[in-house]
């Protein structure tokens, strides 16, 4: 199976090269298109669409990965997900993964989040599409994201219908302390809040993380945010809505061996 990876952090990001590595090594026919640099925060923006733009776009060694055609674009990923659907980066992919995020996409942040932003562009060039996050480094488990991020690949292509999208959240705990997969609720918090404030010279903006006790309330302990936190993976259908999406079947079983 032909596989895009892209990813909102940028081509040299950890997340990307881990979960690069573990799509090889599962046998998939790979290849990468991602941003230049950080794109997180675009949605689903394609950058600069006036007729006859020039995208710059160059080949990109991973290392580790000789002979993984990897591209270097300067647009966000959205914009990557499209090119390479209309066969601009060599034969089209069947399926799209995003990530693995440095941060979890969880709640109504999703909206703006452009890991996710490529996942659901994927789906209008008729693609299904994979969304995967962790937590923020220094604590991001790349490795048990990337593991997980692979299996639930494997459901979406056996399980799901075409142009399914769903998001992944993945706890920061080694593979074998994951409390297994659930379907998640999109929650109205997410994992981490944040606020616009006036300063001197513009706008700041300040990230701070969920409290625990709101995350746990009865009302929230379905949701993509509070499933995390009590280290179960998160998935969530985001096209069609999580109703049809989860009417597929259990996830049971789909994480590998730690």
């Amino acid at each position: 199976m032909r596989v895009l990876l892209t990813n909102d952090d940028g081509i040299e990001a950890p997340g990307l090269l881990a979960l690069a590595h573990a799509l090889r090594d599962a046998g998939h026919d790979l290849v990468v298109a991602a941003p230049a640099g950080d794109s997180s925060g675009s949605g689903t923006s394609l950058g600069a669409i006036d007729h006859g733009t020039i995208v710059a776009c160059e080949p990109h060694a991973l290392p580790g990965l000789d002979g993984v055609p990897a591209h270097r674009v300067s647009a966000p990923p959205a914009f990557a997900v499209l090119a390479a659907c209309f066969g601009a980066l060599g034969p089209p992919p069947d399926v799209v993964v995003a990530g693995i995020n440095d941060g979890h996409n969880t709640g109504r942040s999703v909206l703006h989040s452009s890991t996710v932003g490529a996942a659901l562009t994927a789906s209008t060039a008729g693609r299904s599409a994979l969304a995967v996050s962790c937590g923020d480094r220094p604590g991001a488990r790349f490795d048990t994201a990337a593991a997980v991020g692979v299996a639930v690949l494997d459901w979406l292509v056996a399980h799901a219908p075409k142009r399914t999208v769903l998001n992944v959240n993945v706890p920061d705990v080694d593979l074998g302390d994951l409390r297994g997969v659930r379907w998640a609720r999109l929650g109205r918090v997410g994992s981490s809040g944040l606020m616009i404030k006036p300063a001197a010279d513009g706008l700041r903006l300040e990230r701070f993380p969920t409290a625990q006790d709101v995350l746990s309330l009865d009302e929230h302990a379905d949701t993509d945010a509070a499933l995390v936190a009590a280290r179960c993976v998160a998935v969530t259908g985001l096209l069609g809505g999580p109703r049809e999406v989860s009417d597929l079947g259990s996830l049971e079983g789909v994480l590998p061996v730690g």
